[in-house]
């Protein structure tokens, strides 16, 4: 059984493994596709990105599968004390997996993260390049400063109408 069970959880974190680095991958493009500002770049690795996803639910889906068949919470302490459960010639290999695969998934939320900061700023450029074209129409206002450098309401006027 020790040998079984061990073979499914090393198979299982293998592939968990290649998933989790696979997105890492998708992630680090999508960092450049963001700062390069290439949409099409980025609709491309959204799709990419969300298959990946998916893999990576399946493969929880199966960690928990295996944790509740072994009779072990579906939580990371679960997979902790499952593989300290298992002989010390399997749990040795096993948690030099798991603990690789706990640091992947750590980096990609770190990463994922850092992106969704690009897009938070990219965003309140765009929306403050929106509020000055559209000053006046119910957008936020932007800072707009008159020849004394002193700050100035913003006008009630269209561009139309300046």
């Amino acid at each position: 059984m020790s040998a079984e069970l061990s073979s499914r959880i090393k198979q299982h974190l293998l592939d968990s493994i290649e998933h989790m680095k696979s997105i890492r991958t998708c992630i680090l493009n999508e960092k450049e596709a963001l700062q390069d500002r290439d949409p099409d770049k980025i609709e491309a690795i959204a799709q990419e990105k969300s298959l990946l996803l998916e893999k990576i639910v399946a493969d929880v889906d199966v960690r928990n599968a295996i944790l509740a068949g072994a009779g072990f919470s579906s939580d990371e302490s679960g997979m902790d004390h499952l593989i300290e459960s298992l002989p010390e010639n399997y749990a040795r290999v096993l948690i030099k997996g798991w603990q690789q695969l706990i640091s992947l998934h750590e980096e990609v939320q770190e990463l994922n993260q850092a992106n969704g900061m690009i897009v938070n700023r990219g965003l309140q450029q765009v929306d403050t390049m929106l509020g000055v074209i559209q000053s006046g129409t119910g957008a936020r206002s932007a800072q707009t400063y008159n020849a004394k450098g002193r700050s100035t309401a913003p006008s009630t006027r269209t561009l139309g109408q300046a």
